[in-house]
């Protein structure tokens, strides 16, 4: 039976990070060897939402090794990096920091008092384009070019980062962010459209730092959740589709793309050298072709857009809907905190609602279109996301618009 398999491989990793051996593999090296030094273990729990099951005096020896060993910035050029530093041991790249942050922060430890200088990352490396990128060559070049796979696990940490302050910067770098993946359409190349890399458009479990369409399009969701941030439809569209094809009977199922199969690995006069990588059981269960996850099933079933029944016709009220351009100033006229909605007038003269949570004192924090839908009883209509008590939807015509939520129910 899968499930016993993996509860008991789930079980080996715990046990495993309990031991002695786990001690002295971290104490020697946070990261090495691939795939299966604590440090992969404990990511694969926390992909698995299972963080807390791991022993609270390896993460504590995961922050204080990360603290002895690392050096505490990104070194861009050979100039940057301190005589005798091993880039291989003793250098963080962004998909590494970004993930620390993400599995200390839900474990519930406060990351930035215990790794004070990691947080500051998230916004002095982003390049122009919105993204980062672990190849420092990048930083030195005339027109850097960022990475999805080095952007996706910082832009996850800095959205959970918000969740103990917002800082006003990091919002900004947040927004260039995630317009960097918006531009892409999530795994396109700008320039042809084509294909950035075939494994994004292939779901993968576990991902650890690697990058799929589903993890860049649940970010996008998550900040709109969070912040209010538009992206286009067809977005969401395209993915919907694309889920489509990797499930089978309502499950999704991973194809198990293999990592890459080489090491560093420990010799036994203490030193490092080149060889193949090792997998553990639980990895192994999970890379299997063709293996069902119900993880991703249950977070897409979250995330999908749902279609809904309208039990209550709605008249649109208006033909001239407010649009409103994320930066812009507007003139409020009314507030209704009660039911999270402001009255406004933007500057071409047109006056709607908008939601509080996207206006900072006169500017908005968001794009937003004001456009109503008019819907009739029995229909059918396809829901994107809610907006305080509002659906933004789509109607079989493909027309799309905000219907109010008590006007419609689950089919």
């Amino acid at each position: 039976n899968h499930m016993d398999h993996l509860e008991k491989a789930i079980k080996d990793s715990i046990k495993y990070l309990n031991s002695k051996e786990a001690k002295l593999s971290l104490e020697r090296d946070v990261y090495w060897p691939k795939w299966d030094s604590p440090w992969w273990h404990i990511l694969l729990l926390n992909e698995l939402g299972l963080i807390h099951q791991v022993p609270k005096n390896i993460m504590y020896q995961l922050i204080e090794n990360i603290q002895r060993s690392f050096l505490h910035f990104f070194p861009v050029t050979e100039e940057e990096m301190p005589k005798k530093t091993d880039p291989y041991h003793q250098s963080l790249c962004f998909c590494m920091a970004g993930s620390l942050y993400q599995m200390l922060f839900n474990y519930g430890i406060p990351v930035d008092s215990e790794i004070p200088w990691l947080r500051e990352w998230f916004t002095k490396y982003q390049l122009p384009d919105g993204g980062f990128n672990c190849n420092e060559d990048a930083y030195i070049k005339d027109h850097p070019k960022s990475s999805m796979t080095s952007t996706l696990p910082v832009l996850e940490a800095l959205l959970l980062a918000q969740e103990t302050k917002v800082i006003d910067d990091e919002l900004k770098a947040l927004f260039l962010g995630a317009d960097y993946v918006v531009k892409h359409k999530l795994f396109r190349k700008l320039s042809s459209q084509d294909v950035m890399n075939p494994n994004f458009t292939e779901i993968r479990f576990p991902r650890f730092y690697e990058y799929d369409y589903l993890r860049g399009f649940k970010f996008l969701y998550d900040f709109r959740q969070k912040f209010g941030y538009r992206f286009p439809d067809v977005i969401t569209d395209e993915v919907e589709k694309m889920v489509e094809k990797q499930t089978v009977d309502g499950i999704i199922k991973t194809k198990g793309i293999p990592f890459k199969e080489k090491s560093y690995n420990p010799t036994s006069e203490g030193k490092w050298e080149l060889g193949p990588a090792s997998y553990f059981e639980l990895l192994n269960l999970l890379l299997k072709p063709n293996s069902e996850s119900q993880f991703l099933t249950n977070q897409w079933n979250e995330i999908k857009p749902k279609y809904l029944k309208v039990i209550k016709a709605y008249q649109s009220t208006t033909n001239t809907p407010i649009l409103i351009k994320r930066g812009h100033e507007v003139k409020v006229i009314k507030n209704d905190l009660e039911h999270g909605w402001f009255y406004c007038k933007t500057v071409d003269g047109r006056e709607g609602w908008a939601p509080s949570r996207i206006l900072k004192g006169s500017i908005v924090t968001q794009n937003f279109d004001g456009t109503e839908l008019t819907v009739e009883a029995d229909e059918v209509i396809k829901v994107y996301y809610e907006e305080t008590n509002w659906y933004w939807s789509k109607n079989k015509q493909g027309f799309e618009g905000w219907v109010p939520k008590e006007h419609v129910e689950s089919i």
